[in-house]
């Protein structure tokens, strides 16, 4: 039966077969630190802050911030603990969303200059920590 097939195809079965056992002991031996990675992959590269505010006849206030998505410090979450120090006040404080890039990027874009939204985009400033409060009055 197997005469059948030609020789190249045997050779890329054993091929196949040799790197799929380096593949599961490279796995048995750095499966962990693999996982690990994996994970890091998942999360977004930068973190997005959101406080949208409506008060009847005060208008509306915006507090954005954009930031990289570093993991936490200590336990502490220092990005969260900055942006509650940026808005500066605890009554603001508790509306605190945490939207998905395309999320913020969709609905708050228009509030954000173009550099920084290339700067997300591109996915390539470790760095960026932007902030912005808006506050609109409709009387």
């Amino acid at each position: 039966m197997t005469e059948n097939y030609p020789d190249y195809m045997f050779e890329e079965a054993q091929r196949r077969e040799l790197a799929t056992k380096a593949l599961d002991k490279l796995y048995d031996e750095n499966g962990a630190a693999l996982q690990q990675l994996a994970e890091i992959e998942r999360k977004e590269f930068y973190r997005f802050f959101v406080v949208e505010y409506y008060a009847t006849g005060d208008g509306i206030s915006y507090w954005l911030k954009i930031c990289r998505n570093y993991p936490p410090y200590n336990s502490e979450d220092l990005d969260l603990e900055c942006f509650k120090n940026f808005i500066n006040d605890s009554y603001h404080s508790q509306y605190i969303e945490e939207p998905t890039e395309e999320e913020f990027m969709s609905k708050y874009s228009n509030l954000i200059p173009a550099h920084i939204v290339k700067m997300v985009e591109h996915k390539n400033q470790p760095e960026l920590i932007w902030e912005t409060h808006f506050h609109v009055n409709y009387s």
